[in-house]
């Protein structure tokens, strides 16, 4: 009998370009790919069973077909663990960033979708060596801003400590808004989302403090940059008063969605750059929301449209437009930002009415961020990091802008080396499955939201658990 080999068998390993054993890992079912040892073990025990299978008894080599098999499915799938493979066309798992796909369906045409294929790129210049420990850290920054800002201006309080984190320093510029009642109800939602997202971030681990954000210094030196005024200046030199958020409905959701739409497409952009699946199922969550609040934003300042906002003389429509325009000045050269109204036909662009809620590209896909654009356009281009809101910067192993510009190098030249792996079911057996009918009257951490029900335990049942009006 020949030596055990791992290309002893084409469907375990396989051969080089210079036609010795390969030496790459053993590739298996499902592009599944086997420890060495159980890879070896199934080649020795079907190797066996061949020779067994030169025996003139018909039963016994039918019999020693089926064991041999048995044995090698057995440990294809209970392999301690399974990796991301290094492509290998046919077979493997795809690789992290690469857009060659190894299923038996293609090859695909991915040359028009241009939109993704840059987001793609950029995911990939920013990944760097961080890991996804780094990417929550840069996330509850982010969701700090977003939702403390939303909390006071539309509740008045701020984070409960929970979500402060320990360290943590008193922020500026954060009032309560002077909203209309129906507006501040709509708004209230988000609020309490923005707080859940940022409590994801400390359930996922992360123990950083909320940054010190400077929100009225942040806000007018966006304000300066998008009219046009040299750095140090604001708006005040045109209109004789600074910015302020929290006027009427029309600056203060002007404000909330210029935050709000980099969370959505930052969030995205993190999705993309997550290995942990739960994370990036998790992140890809925030993500959807995000744009659902920001759509309905949108829609709020979509009926404001004509007003004048304070202390500016244009329109709604037009100062979204400006500040619409100097998002996407400060994350590269691409175009992935809009305005309330489009008449691009490059993009989704509505005849009359031209009301643009959900920025996409021409597919209705939504854009994507990395963390180095947003913090570019969060701290006004500050190379250290410190600047716009973050005066002292943030904490955390992603906390300046350099590199928000980068593109890889092109989808045929990515690294295809394993970037993560991938536990077996039972090793995850401890992950609590969903809330159903029979699940607790209390979930992890929603006593850390300012939701401040006053009620009793969740109802399961009936429609008054849909908030629906239920009378006797």
């Amino acid at each position: 009998m020949l030596p055990c080999t791992l290309s002893s068998h084409r469907a375990v390993g396989g051969v080089s370009r210079t036609g010795l054993p390969s030496q790459r890992p053993a590739t298996g079912f499902s592009g599944a790919r086997l420890s060495r040892s159980g890879a070896c073990n199934a080649v020795c025990k079907l190797g066996r069973n061949q020779e067994q299978a030169a025996r003139p008894v018909v039963e016994r080599t039918i019999e020693g077909a089926k064991a041999a098999f048995a044995t090698f499915l057995a440990a294809a799938v209970t392999a301690a663990s399974v990796y991301a493979a290094p492509f290998t066309p046919g077979s493997g798992l795809l690789p992290t960033g690469n857009l060659r796909s190894v299923d038996g369906g293609g090859p695909y045409d991915f040359s028009k979708l241009n939109t993704s294929a840059a987001h793609v790129k950029a995911g990939q210049a920013a990944r760097q060596n961080y890991t996804d420990k780094d990417i929550i850290d840069f996330l509850c920054n982010v969701e700090c801003v977003e939702g403390r800002f939303d909390t006071m201006g539309v509740q008045g309080r701020d984070f409960k400590p929970e979500l402060l984190g320990e360290g943590f320093k008193q922020s500026k510029g954060l009032r309560q808004a002077n909203l209309t009642p129906r507006t501040r109800a709509i708004l209230e939602e988000v609020a309490l989302s923005e707080q859940g997202h940022a409590l994801y971030t400390r359930q996922a681990g992360s123990t950083v403090p909320c940054p010190y954000v400077d929100y009225d210094k942040g806000f007018n030196a966006v304000f300066a940059r998008a009219y046009g005024l040299p750095d140090g200046e604001t708006i005040s030199k045109l209109f004789g008063k600074d910015w302020d958020p929290y006027v009427n409905d029309a600056t203060f959701a002007l404000s909330m969605v210029f935050l709000e739409e980099l969370g959505a497409t930052g969030n995205k952009g993190l999705a993309a750059l997550h290995t942990n699946p739960i994370l990036q199922d998790s992140t890809a969550g925030l993500a959807t929301t995000a744009s659902a609040f920001a759509a309905l934003e949108r829609s709020i300042l979509f009926d404001l449209k004509d007003e004048i906002v304070p202390p500016t003389n244009e329109t709604v429509s037009q100062v979204f437009a400006r500040l619409s325009a100097y998002r996407d000045s400060m994350d590269g050269p691409q175009i992935d930002d809009q305005g309330l109204l489009n008449k691009d036909p490059r993009f989704i662009a509505v005849p009359g009415s031209f009301i643009n809620n959900v920025p996409t590209d021409i597919r209705g896909l939504s854009f994507a961020r990395t963390p180095q654009m947003n913090l570019n356009i969060l701290t006004v281009g500050a190379k250290d990091g410190k600047g716009g809101f973050f005066p002292e910067g943030i904490a955390g192993a992603i906390h300046t802008p350099v590199g928000f510009d980068q593109l890889a190098d092109g989808t045929e030249e990515w690294d295809g080396k394993p970037q993560a792996s991938q536990v077996s079911a039972k090793d995850v057996s401890n992950i609590p499955g969903p809330i159903t009918g029979e699940g607790p009257d209390k979930v992890p951490g929603q006593e850390a939201l300012t939701q401040d029900l006053k009620a009793g335990p969740l109802v399961r049942d009936g429609a008054d658990g849909r908030g629906a009006e239920v009378k006797n």
